[in-house]
């Protein structure tokens, strides 16, 4: 059975100081599922890192479920959901890469709670540096690397463990048309191999975008998908 996230009724608001709460996703719902991209875009403010943190675990729904393989993960805690966010490549917005690590290091980074050998761990890291094109930054800082080596090193580390569910936040945001293109080629390839993946991006209209795409534009709290 293909992997799939569903949302149901899925709400998250936040305090705003004054005895009121601002909505960011309001009972929204939306089916995500394996083989496929699934891009959603939306004006800055919609909430689209807000659903993805949800989605993968990050943050919890104010109210309604995130249902995978149907299973109510929104609900779990400790090491349930532990064991779940394991399941999962994130790449963030902002990277969170380790400054004083090299690029290698920062990769390794999610094999290490698995228990796998260091020598495992860097060959399967080194790998993941090949196929985002930066191999040769493997030894370098973090610190040293420009915007889009420096989302090509989140984009490994989500990868490297061929995880089950990927969700990228902006991850074209420093990279160039080519380089854009290698790494939803690289998406794409980990949906056929049953990952379900789950991409935010400002700015996409998907006549630009290659086929195998379902796209959805979230906007006033509320995620409809677009017509291809």
């Amino acid at each position: 059975m293909n992997a799939t996230i569903t949302c149901r009724d899925l709400c998250v608001s936040f305090p705003m100081g004054n005895g009121k709460n601002r909505t960011i996703l309001d009972k929204l719902n939306g089916n995500f599922q394996a083989g496929r991209i699934n891009i959603i875009t939306g004006p800055v403010g919609a909430g689209k890192t807000t659903l993805l943190s949800t989605l993968s675990g990050l943050s919890r729904p104010t109210s309604g479920e995130v249902i995978v393989n149907d299973q109510a993960i929104s609900r779990w805690t400790g090491p349930h959901r532990d064991r779940w966010r394991r399941q999962a490549g994130i790449v963030f917005q902002h990277d969170h890469l380790l400054h004083d690590l090299t690029v290698l290091e920062n990769v390794m980074l999610p094999l290490i709670p698995l228990g796998r050998t260091l020598s495992t761990c860097r060959s399967q890291s080194m790998e993941a540096l090949e196929k985002v094109g930066i191999l040769n930054h493997a030894t370098s800082l973090a610190s040293s690397l420009s915007g889009g080596e420096r989302q090509k090193t989140s984009m490994a580390r989500a990868i490297v463990n061929h995880p089950d569910f990927i969700f990228a936040d902006e991850p074209f945001a420093h990279l160039d048309e080519e380089s854009s293109r290698q790494m939803m080629d690289l998406l794409y390839h980990h949906a056929c191999q049953n990952a379900v993946v789950i991409v935010a991006a400002h700015g996409l209209t998907l006549d630009t975008l290659p086929e195998q795409i379902v796209g959805y534009r979230l906007e006033n709290g509320v995620l409809n998908q677009m017509d291809s």
